[in-house]
């Protein structure tokens, strides 16, 4: 069975009623229509570009915050000492532009540094 969680949603009279319209052919109830909708959003690939912007919109805005950061760090060169940048970024959950604005911090405390498309930890 599917793991599930449940939301309220407040929607305009205009979207209210297409959703309506959509009751019986694309769910049996309201709110299973919406819940088919947002389904359909997040799992066809079609918005995966806005929501990807998104998502590095708010990492930008709210990074982990410190003491999270160097937990994670310290856990990931504990097993490699070469990690793939897109695969960092993901791990600590910060943006681009919030590493290569700490980058300089961390070389000096973490001993990493950026080599080509490789974070790379010098911890020898």
């Amino acid at each position: 069975m599917t793991e599930t969680s449940r939301t309220t949603v407040t929607l305009s009279k205009i979207s209210m009623d297409r959703v309506n319209e959509l009751v019986g052919v694309f769910g049996n109830t309201p709110a299973a229509v919406i819940s088919r909708i947002v389904e359909h959003f997040f799992d066809y690939g079609k918005f995966d570009d806005v929501l990807n912007r998104l998502i590095i919109k708010k990492r930008e805005l709210y990074p982990p915050d410190e003491k999270t950061i160097e937990k994670r760090i310290m856990n990931l060169f504990k097993g490699a000492n070469k990690i793939p940048v897109e695969d960092f970024l993901e791990f600590l959950g910060v943006s681009k532009k919030y590493v290569f604005n700490t980058i300089h911090v961390w070389r000096e405390k973490y001993k990493i540094q950026i080599i080509e498309n490789l974070v790379i930890s010098n911890s020898d």
